[in-house]
């Protein structure tokens, strides 16, 4: 699917198509990094950790004005200069990985036109697809090793002959 970009260069504004493709395995890596990175950020912020422990440990339940007390508030607040200042600028950089829009390039878009990108990553992608197909995978991994560790490995059986 092609986007417009608008790309600045000095006194210039050039116009170019960009076509957004499926993902390959360079940019699910440096996604993956990219995600990486925001767990870390949750995890080295206090605020931020007990802010994400406390909304997961509602599993699901849902939460509403008359359920934020004085604790969440505070947590919040505490963790509102990551939310504003780290989690936008990772999410861009996610975003610009998955539009394979170099970074510098995808920030000078305007917001309209992002949404126009997020919605070609989204349009082109699979994404439920892709982590079911992973999954897959990772199942049928699984049941291999269990299977291969009920065969005694060589060096076992050489030691219990020797």
């Amino acid at each position: 699917m092609k986007v417009n970009l608008k790309i600045k260069e000095e006194n210039t504004v050039e116009t170019i198509q960009h076509e957004v493709e499926e993902l390959n395995l360079f940019q699910i890596t440096r996604a993956i990094k990219v995600v990486k990175d925001v767990m870390k950020l949750a995890q080295n912020d206090p605020h931020l950790k007990s802010l994400f422990e406390e909304i997961f440990a509602e599993q699901g339940a849902e939460i509403n004005a008359d359920d934020l007390d004085q604790g969440f508030v505070q947590k919040l607040l505490g963790a509102m200069d990551v939310l504003l200042a780290e989690i936008p600028e990772k999410a861009f950089e996610l975003l610009s990985v998955l539009s394979d829009v170099e970074y510098d390039v995808f920030m000078q878009q305007k917001p309209e036109d992002v949404f126009d990108i997020y919605d070609a990553v989204i349009q082109v992608n699979d994404i439920d697809k892709l982590i079911n197909r992973a999954k897959k995978s990772l199942a049928l991994t699984k049941s291999q090793v269990k299977v291969m560790n009920l065969f005694p490995k060589r060096t076992q059986l050489e030691e219990k002959q020797a």
